[in-house]
């Protein structure tokens, strides 16, 4: 963020605390926070995103992503390019599968997802976005919003599958790392969540082990409808019972996985 451009940070950090209401269970933080600490260290975007995802190794990556969903949603799709560290935003734009789509058991795809670290971020978006956010705090604040919403959402009912099984969701949680397309409005569009490399989840003792030996799950999604986040946060669906319909919603998930 131009911090040259805000002509009264206290007044600004003020105004958003009057406004912005956050419950103590979404673990999501004020703005005001996140912008506090973004401006003590690098007060720019990628800043921002970092302190706002401080559990995670984030990476913001800024340019034309323009891969087809086609492409986006195959298995041998090296979602993990993005995840390197020289990488850019549109260095996938051309890749064009070359054969019929592997499963995910596939060696080659498991090789080129257990590149990806546990607790990694990536977040794409265009140089436009990147432009507003850093130009107007309120809507940067919308923004940062929109993915704290996401993600609070994904994981809920992501963390309620993996309870369903059997598995630990605490330890569900540590073995993810995400790669979230926005587009110029700060929306979350193409998405994928990569973790696994658990024990076996009727054990008494849950841990994560060598990636080497156990199976990395890879979850993509494409989201096409923008979602309007008020000043209150609140999930996008707060009357679904995940922990209920979470066995339906993996068994899903299975079909459609053995399907494809």
């Amino acid at each position: 963020m131009n911090i040259s451009s805000l002509q009264d940070i206290n007044h600004l950090i003020s105004n958003i605390n009057s406004t912005t209401k956050v419950t103590e269970d979404t673990g999501v933080s004020t703005f005001s926070e996140i912008l506090s600490e973004a401006c003590g260290n690098s007060a720019d975007v990628s800043g921002m995103f970092q302190s706002a995802f401080s559990k995670y190794n984030v990476q913001t990556k800024v340019g034309n992503c323009n891969v087809p969903w086609k492409c986006w949603d195959r298995n041998d799709f090296p979602i993990w390019e993005y995840f390197k560290k020289d990488t850019s935003a549109d260095c996938l734009n051309n890749w064009r599968p070359t054969g019929p789509e592997p499963p995910q058991t596939d060696k080659n795809v498991q090789k080129g997802l257990s590149q990806i670290n546990y607790g990694q971020m990536v977040i794409l978006m265009p140089e436009s976005l990147q432009r507003k956010m850093e130009a107007d705090p309120e809507f940067a604040e919308e923004v940062l919003k929109k993915v704290q919403t996401w993600k609070a959402d994904y994981d809920r009912e992501d963390n309620a599958i993996a309870a369903s099984l059997g598995y630990d969701p605490e330890l569900n949680q540590l073995s993810k790392s995400y790669c979230i397309q926005l587009d110029e409005d700060g929306n979350v569009g193409d998405h994928t969540v990569t973790g696994g490399g658990l024990d076996d989840p009727h054990e008494s003792s849950v841990t994560i082990i060598s990636r080497d030996n156990h199976l990395i799950i890879r979850k993509t999604a494409h989201q096409e409808s923008k979602v309007t986040v008020s000043n209150t946060l609140t999930t996008m669906n707060p009357e679904i019972n995940y922990e209920s319909v979470a066995p339906i919603l993996a068994d899903i998930r299975f079909k459609k996985n053995t399907e494809s």
